[in-house]
């Protein structure tokens, strides 16, 4: 950051945890919407080329469509011992993983302090009047570049 927004930045913390909240938000809206773009665009063609579609199948791309379980806990149960307990896992994932962006959004773009460390290695050059290579670099750079025009 530049000094003037790290300096606006240090003197109000809540606006700036505001504003980097808010784009998290926004972020998860986007992708929210995207994604559900993603699922009814894949859900048409898979009951295009599907022959039997069960009220299951509509329900699991509705739950991942909306990010919503369309199940009650009571389904869940009986949905998690059969067959299905994948797609039922799959629609839990799914909204776990879109709880998590807003948080995850504002965890990456909040401005934190933090220290820099690095090694830092030098080598000493010596200036001293008895080491020759500073005595020949200083006769030249004593040496006149140019003459004046008076005599």
């Amino acid at each position: 950051m530049n000094d003037y927004l790290a300096k606006s930045v240090m003197e109000h913390p809540h606006s700036t945890n505001f504003v980097v909240t808010l784009i998290a938000n926004l972020v998860c809206l986007l992708t929210s919407y995207l994604f559900s773009c993603a699922v009814i665009r894949f859900a048409q063609e898979w009951i295009a080329k599907s022959e039997i579609i069960t009220v299951f199948d509509v329900s699991f791309i509705s739950g991942l469509g909306h990010q919503a379980l369309p199940w009650n806990f009571k389904e869940i149960k009986q949905l998690l011992v059969g067959k299905r307990a994948k797609h039922v896992s799959l629609v839990g994932i799914c909204l776990s993983a879109f709880a998590l962006i807003p948080s995850g959004v504002t965890s990456l773009i909040t401005p934190v302090p933090f220290k820099k460390n690095a090694a830092f290695q030098v080598n000493e050059i010596d200036f001293s009047s008895n080491d020759p290579d500073c005595l020949d670099w200083l006769d030249k750079i004593q040496e006149p570049n140019c003459t004046s025009g008076v005599s």
